[in-house]
């Protein structure tokens, strides 16, 4: 009974209900009124604040960015889906934002380990791409970009590299564009 659950009725008995799947809009205003989902503003702020803890602190953090707009037509769908996917993979630290406003979904995960063989960048984005994948099949999940970005990382403004990387300090961003 996948499509279904059961509620235990006032006087005890077990009563099973189909269960019926929100349209777009009700799912829509549910995921942007998600408690663990910040929104543009509020998750660029804490972008900055996460990387100045990390400049004094010297633990890294991750910045994984998500965007489906490869996909035209059902792009804010595969995203919104995306949302919730997110929402119940990361951990409770973690923080999950807009990056870009119903665009492109942002996750730091903090105080991250840089030990073990494997870069923690590929452990990450391999936990993510086998949640879109179990939940939403791999054809959608395919349909999703993630660009990982490591902070620390020494790079220059000179380096080809300092574009990508810019993403991390969005206020010197805006002032260079």
């Amino acid at each position: 009974m996948a499509n279904s659950f059961i509620r235990i009725s006032s006087s005890g008995q077990r009563e099973t209900q189909p269960r019926v799947s929100k349209p777009n809009s009700a799912r829509r205003a549910a995921v942007e009124h998600h408690e663990e989902i910040l929104g543009e503003n509020v998750f660029h702020s804490m972008l900055t604040l996460e990387r100045r803890r990390a400049d004094r602190s010297d633990k890294p953090f991750v910045l994984m960015l998500i965007d489906a707009n490869l996909e035209n037509g059902a792009a804010e769908e595969i995203l919104m889906d995306a949302v919730q996917i997110v929402a119940v993979s990361k951990r409770e630290t973690d923080l999950a934002g807009w990056y870009k406003q119903r665009a492109i979904l942002g996750i730091i995960f903090t105080e991250v380990s840089m030990e073990g063989e494997v870069p923690i960048t590929e452990i990450l984005r391999s936990k993510i791409e086998n949640s879109f994948a179990k939940h939403l099949g791999r054809d959608r999940a395919t349909k999703i970009a993630i660009s990982v970005h490591l902070f620390p990382e020494s790079w220059e403004e000179i380096d080809s590299s300092w574009a990508e990387e810019s993403k991390l300090y969005p206020a010197l961003q805006k002032k260079v564009s």
